[in-house]
């Protein structure tokens, strides 16, 4: 037992700094608008905060990124307004309930500005708080993913990593692994 309480201690101690972390690379992101909400392979969430720039890319000319781009990876979440759950991503089965919760997500959050953004150091759950009393919950599941929870590429050209478990990294996007 003394091992389960020892990696409690220590994962505990990994989340705060983890949160400390997320709070101190996100303090420029609060007051950005929600320019784009999307959706990736999987149905993972995309975000677009910031200054919406053109695609680089000549095959994706007609595409938008924002300055801060937000992807949720494999992670479960869940949209709530003023604590009414409105979405939850787990409870959505057939194909016209996931086309509709997209929709009513990008209607909820495009043109909202971010007010908070905050870690809770025991689970890793990640609440993003909106204009309008929107949140955005990501509950990721510590014990059964190998994949990131989430990530974000901010204006510096960085991505900041978060999961599996209780790690986390920040890199330049130009790194080569």
């Amino acid at each position: 037992m003394v091992t389960a309480i020892t990696k409690d201690v220590q994962n505990t101690q990994t989340g705060k700094e983890i949160a400390d972390i997320v709070n101190i690379l996100t303090k420029k992101l609060i007051g950005e608008k929600c320019g784009q909400v999307g959706f990736s392979y999987g149905d993972e969430l995309c975000l677009d905060f910031g200054k919406m720039i053109d695609s680089l890319h000549p095959k994706l000319r007609n595409l938008q990124k924002g300055s801060w781009r937000f992807g949720a990876r494999a992670t479960p979440w869940q949209l709530k307004q003023a604590d009414k759950l409105l979405v939850d991503s787990e409870l959505l089965e057939s194909d016209q309930e996931i086309a509709e919760a997209k929709q009513f997500v990008r209607e909820s959050l495009e043109n909202q500005k971010i007010l908070k953004i905050e870690v809770n150091p025991l689970d890793l759950t990640l609440q993003l708080l909106f204009e309008e009393n929107y949140e955005l919950l990501l509950q990721p599941n510590l014990a059964d993913s190998d994949l990131a929870y989430w990530e974000l590429f901010m204006p510096t050209q960085e991505i900041l990593v978060i999961g599996s478990g209780y790690s986390w990294s920040k890199s330049s996007i130009h790194d080569r692994y």
